[in-house]
């Protein structure tokens, strides 16, 4: 069980206890002006104590200062490490982890193509093959020029990262690592990749010359730290821009041997491209678990140097077997350290089966949607004062997590659920093949019943007169909410609200209508992917296309609903397994004929249908 991922690796002098990392993580707490403060501590002690070999920070600013209001813009916090007075606070992480066993590595980045201190810099140029693709555009509306920073700038960076790195090794940290992957987000990938760099002069054009900023930036860290402080390098596999991004072939052929011959200790390869491609950065559950793997395991044949493998990998079995199969020398995991900082003590201690997996929801992963505690650590889970007898009502995620919750406090729980089983819409979700991930949330909730003692009856809807019958102190309602069909619906043949649509997934015909742009376009891709001819219908535009869900997913779904990338013919075609979708449009009447819809010009059409959805 585990043995080679439990197994010792060493980098440059660097001796890990075992091949399990938490990886650069963009979602660090921290104050506005990027210092560290009591949370962003336990952030990184968590999980040191939760028994990853190897915590590293995400995404440090070496330098100069960002632009603390693009910053706000993207709802993100960053730590900083471009002056001396931010020493201390590395010192404070340094010691939290090493109490723990682990090892404290520090990612330095200078921010790249969108909240560099340089000012903004998008690329200005006709991208018609990715009209609305770009993040920024997609998500805040911004179109901003591309700023190429000077030559005097570039010398700048190359001492802000050194000194940064000097700062690192004098706080106690054990390593640092150069970030060198995802696109446009960040200035040393901005410079690699062909799609970015336009530049003319010694840092643009060959690939000698576009990796440069980032040998030169690497070779002056190592002058800097001596040979003997290790320097990782993340790098991207594949930009996944295909022949205008850094493909896997250019990355084997010139990326990798420039790092080495720079002075790289070992490559964590990862890919994607934060601004075009993030489905590849933060990788959404409509993809498999460690989908890109194969290409970490043909950098790895092109290298002598450790490599490590990163990418929607939430169970240590499959982490274990990738490393027996030579794929990568060493695991990060994530999101699965963020839904559960314990997963390495759990596995080791042969309670595997209380990991909460993550679900692969990507929903800031901080807050976690399945572990409120990742922020919350200001609410302490202590022992009750005064034991109780607690009635749960409702047996979804938020009622078995409510019983969790008292049942560890010390009460005595009794849960009660007028259906057949446990999960409420969120097993329901778990039913599409695109959400299939969220049955791990339910999975776990489910033997954590089992386990504090919590009694579970189902089938039993809560009356006046059972509730009494307990003799509950107190009682927490979980009964969640219920979906209302629209008037004009109601009563209709073919008609079922979203619910129904996944639980009686065999009743749906092959013409499909559904009816509403934010929740329903997950559905109307997986139906279309299913070979049902679907038609997503809304009043809105495509904004409101899957707004509830995270930017990954988000760019996921558009793609699929707008067929961005893939030029049509006419107005009504459409991809392979793509549904038809019509944006600001009223329905006017159901009737026996289909569903009549209203555009904005005041046309009128009929769409047939089997089922509406």
């Amino acid at each position: 069980m585990g043995e080679k991922l439990f197994k010792p690796i060493t980098i440059n002098g660097m001796t890990l206890k075992n091949r399990i990392g938490f990886p650069p993580f963009l979602n660090m707490p921290a104050e506005e002006d990027c210092s560290i403060n009591d949370q962003t501590v336990r952030w990184f002690e968590d999980r040191a104590k939760g028994g990853a070999g190897l915590v590293m920070t995400g995404a440090v600013v070496a330098g100069p200062p960002p632009d603390l209001e693009m910053l706000k813009l993207f709802g993100l916090t960053r730590v900083g490490l471009y002056d001396d007075k931010f020493i201390d606070g590395f010192a404070r992480m340094a010691a939290a982890v090493h109490a723990h066993g682990a090892k404290f590595g520090v990612q330095l980045e200078g921010l790249g193509s969108v909240m560099s201190g340089f000012g903004p810099s998008l690329p200005p140029y006709p991208d018609a093959e990715n009209p609305t693709s770009d993040m920024l555009k997609i998500h805040f509306d911004l179109d901003m020029p591309m700023v190429e920073i000077s030559i005097e700038q570039i010398e700048e960076v190359k001492q802000c990262f050194a000194d940064a790195a000097v700062r690192a090794k004098t706080a106690g940290c054990d390593c640092v690592e150069l970030h060198c992957a995802h696109g446009g987000a960040t200035l040393n990938c901005s410079f690699i990749s062909p799609y970015y760099n336009r530049r003319t002069d010694q840092y643009g054009g060959s690939w000698e010359n576009r990796l440069r900023l980032s040998t030169e930036i690497l070779q002056k860290m190592r002058a800097a730290v001596g040979p003997d402080f290790p320097i990782l390098v993340r790098i991207d596999s594949d930009q996944l821009l295909g022949d205008k991004g850094i493909t896997l072939k250019d990355t084997i052929e010139h990326v990798v041997p420039a790092m080495e011959k720079a002075g790289a200790d070992c490559l964590d390869v990862s890919q994607g491209d934060m601004l075009r491609a993030g489905q590849g950065v933060l990788i959404p559950l409509y993809y498999s678990r460690g989908c890109f793997m194969d290409y970490t395991a043909q950098v790895k044949k092109a290298t002598k140097l450790p490599v490590i493998g990163v990418g929607r990998i939430v169970d240590l079995d499959m982490a274990d077997q990738l490393l027996e199969e030579g794929k990568a020398d060493m695991i990060y995991l994530g999101r699965q350290l963020t839904s559960d900082p314990d997963t390495p003590n759990k596995y080791l201690e042969g309670r595997a089966d209380e990991i909460r997996k993550c679900i692969g929801c990507n929903v800031a992963c901080g807050p976690c949607p399945i572990n409120y505690e990742i922020y919350q650590q200001h609410i302490p889970l202590t022992p009750a004062e005064s034991l109780k007898k607690i009635l749960v009502i409702g047996g979804g995620v938020g009622g078995m997590e409510a019983a969790r919750i008292s049942a560890l406090r010390g009460h005595e729980v009794t849960l009660m659920e007028k259906g057949e089983k446990l999960g409420g819409v969120v097993a329901s979700l778990a039913l599409d093949p695109l959400n299939a991930e969220f049955g791990n949330f339910i999975e776990y909730l489910q033997i954590q019943m089992t386990k504090l003692g919590v009694k579970v009856m189902l089938g039993k809807e809560a009356t006046e007169a059972n509730i009494e019958d307990l003799g509950p102190d107190a009682v927490i309602m979980a009964t969640g909410a219920s979906l209302k069909i629209p008037e004009m619906a109601q009563g209709k043949s073919g008609v079922l609200d979203h619910v129904e649509a996944l639980e009686k997934r065999d009743e749906i015909g092959q013409r499909v209508v559904v009816w509403g742009l934010m929740y329903g376009a997950e559905l109307a891709i997986s139906l279309a992917m299913e070979g049902k001819e679907v038609t997503l219908i809304g009043e809105a535009g495509e904004r409101t296309m899957a707004s509830h869900a995270s930017n990954a997913r988000k760019d996921w779904i558009w793609r699929k609903l707008s067929d961005i990338n893939y030029p049509r013919e006419t107005p009504e075609a459409q991809r392979v397994d793509n549904p038809v979708v019509k944006l600001n449009v009223k329905v006017r009447d159901i009737g026996a004929e289909g569903v009549e819809i209203e555009d904005k010009q005041g046309d009128k059409r009929v769409l047939p249908y089997d089922t509406l959805v």
